[in-house]
């Protein structure tokens, strides 16, 4: 007779899944840096009692050796005083030197574990109630925000978004959910509040209702996108501008309740083409401009543009200066340089008389000259 032997196929085979491996969390992390560093404060705390407690139970020793005990015994026997165990004197204590040396180490035993066990609980506290300061430091100044600005992110759009709103002395505060970044912001010297945006309990802790306007600036259009609807959601009236990486992010943004859409990426590609196309005219509007500053103006915005008007053959304006010209544009223009001879002219412009073949570079407004100027110059529109 046959044996029947069954093949079992590997793959049959259930196999118990490895452990996956465990990674600390951003939390965990910041939890056990915040206890490390709290062991760090409450050694340093502990260590001038702990000093003072051994130079206690030394020149109690050396006391009762200097009245003739053996060192282990005098040793033992201000061991067994300090902590009051009561086992008894190691030897009789017959000498009014012995019995006044053994109130002097009761009291000043007692003392030292005073002073050793204050430390103790104030280096065990201490690390909890600053943290429990710092959090109702930061509720009050939060509670205390009205007519702010939210900036959501800190890195590069917004570091310098704070720059500018705190030379301006803007109140604001920063939302940013990476620990490394609040810190940075608190060195700073920035109020800042670890979360993420997207959540309705971090925008109402940081008095989103009461805000002036949300700056949401974070390199992913996905988050820009859903901070722009739970901000509209909370507060409808709140103006939002919002950060958007590619072009066609922009209409989302807008139905979702941004007021202002900001394209850095377009912003710059534009800047780079001035540079190229009209370098005079980009040399003009940035000269001395500090670096630390905004070097643009997104001047369309407030209806505004940045025009080179060619002074027509038989220019009336020729020969007239750049103040008279000043008064016929009735305050809708603003002469920034008269191009001449390829040579760009920005210094003692208000006496500068006009001459054939000129142009000025003038502030406008948006596709509006006066009449009296209109008809003499050629308008390009630079910015």
């Amino acid at each position: 007779m046959k044996d029947d032997f069954t093949v079992l196929d590997n793959s049959s085979i259930p196999h118990s899944p490895l452990p996956a491996q465990r990674k600390i969390s951003s939390e965990n992390w910041t939890l056990v840096k915040e206890a490390a560093a709290d062991f760090c404060r409450a050694g340093r705390a502990v260590l001038p009692a702990s000093i003072f407690f051994a130079v206690i139970i030394l020149i109690a020793t050396l006391g009762y050796i200097a009245l003739g005990w053996p060192p282990f015994d005098a040793f033992y026997m201000v061991i067994i005083t300090v902590f009051s165990v009561g086992y008894g004197e190691v030897r009789p204590i017959d000498s009014h030197a012995e019995r006044i040396w053994t109130v002097l180490v009761i009291l000043g035993g007692w003392s030292a574990v005073v002073v050793t066990l204050g430390g103790i609980t104030k280096a065990v506290t201490e690390g909890e109630v600053r943290r429990v300061s710092q959090t109702l430091r930061k509720t009050r100044a939060m509670e205390h925000l009205h007519d702010h600005i939210i900036i959501c992110g800190y890195g590069r759009v917004g570091q310098t978004l704070a720059g500018e709103l705190c030379r301006a002395g803007i109140a604001f505060v920063i939302i940013d959910r990476d620990e490394e970044r609040v810190t940075q912001i608190t060195a700073d010297g920035f109020l800042a509040h670890r979360g993420d945006a997207t959540e309705e309990s971090v925008l109402n802790y940081v008095g989103i209702t009461r805000a002036r306007c949300l700056a949401t600036v974070l390199p992913q259009d996905a988050l820009n996108v859903f901070i722009t609807l739970t901000a509209h959601d909370l507060n409808p009236a709140l103006k939002i501008i919002a950060r958007g990486e590619q072009p066609s992010t922009e209409k989302k943004l807008l139905q979702a309740g941004a007021s202002e859409v900001i394209l850095p990426a377009t912003i710059g590609g534009l800047r780079i083409a001035h540079l190229i196309l009209e370098p005079e005219v980009s040399q003009l509007l940035h000269h001395d401009v500090p670096r630390e500053g905004a070097e643009t103006l997104d001047l369309r915005a407030v209806g505004l543009a940045v025009s080179e008007l060619s002074l027509r053959q038989h220019c009336r304006l020729v020969g007239q200066t750049i103040s008279s010209v000043h008064q016929l544009g009735n305050g809708q223009l603003m002469v920034l340089g008269v191009r001449r001879n390829s040579e760009i002219l920005r210094e003692k412009l208000e006496n500068l008389q006009l001459q054939e073949g000129d142009a000025l570079i003038a502030i406008t407004r948006t596709g509006k000259l006066p009449a009296n100027i209109e008809s003499e110059v050629k308008q390009t529109e630079l910015l």
